[in-house]
This record gives C-alpha cells, sequence and structure tokens, in this order.
C-alpha cells in the first residue's frame, strides 16, 4: 500500500516533468526555427546587398537551410536508433533503489495493519 502511494506521486511527477520538456522543447523549437528563418533571410539580403543576382542568393541561402535539414535529420535518426535500443540496456541490471525503498514501506504497512497475537 506504501509502494503504491510512493509510485501514484512519482509517477505524477514524472509525468508533469514530461508535459513541461515537451512543452520547453516546443517553444524552443518554434523560436530556433524562427530565428533560423530570419538568419536565412539576412542572408539573402546580404548577398543581394553585396551584388549577388537574386536566384544566385536565393539557391545559395536555401542550399544553406538544406544542409542544416539534413544535419538535423542526421541526428534526430541516430538519437532514434540509440533510444530504439536502450531497452535492452536495462536488461539484467537490479532493481533500482525505488524498488527496494518501496517494498520495504510495503513490508512496514504490512506489519502495521497485521493483527497482533493477544497475550494470555
Amino acid at each position: 500500500m506504501g509502494s503504491a502511494v510512493a509510485n501514484i506521486s512519482l509517477l505524477k511527477r514524472f509525468l508533469s516533468g514530461i508535459a513541461v520538456i515537451i512543452a520547453l522543447t516546443a517553444v524552443g523549437s518554434t523560436i530556433l526555427g524562427m530565428l533560423l528563418i530570419a538568419g536565412l533571410y539576412a542572408l539573402y539580403i546580404s548577398l543581394i546587398h553585396h551584388g549577388l543576382d537574386p536566384a544566385v542568393a536565393a539557391l545559395t541561402a536555401s542550399g544553406i537551410a538544406l544542409a542544416v535539414v539534413i544535419a538535423l535529420a542526421t541526428v534526430a535518426i541516430m538519437r532514434w536508433y540509440q533510444l530504439r535500443d536502450m531497452p535492452r540496456l536495462f536488461e539484467g541490471m537490479e532493481a533500482p533503489i525505488i524498488g527496494r525503498v518501496g517494498r520495504l514501506a510495503d513490508a512496514f504497512i504490512a506489519g502495521l495493519l497485521a493483527e497482533r497475537p493477544r497475550r494470555r
């Protein structure tokens, strides 16, 4: 019973932390994307300002954007393979200390709620 209560609160904290990480990642990615677009536009304007033809400037900025997309996709694919292989890393490992503490709490609650033998 004690481990169930501890696991529920631990699970709620874990899920809350995951939600915060997802929200921060979404906001950060949006801001980073806006900065990347602004940087590519600034590059395009700078190339035109320095005398390049607009078509060549657009091709240069597009090539750099494509290189960034390919680099990010490569990193994402590498991370995907690492995450996919992660469950195999934890096979055969000893239970974490939380599990042992939970079993200790269960034993304590079971002993506390157990009927005591009456003295004669």
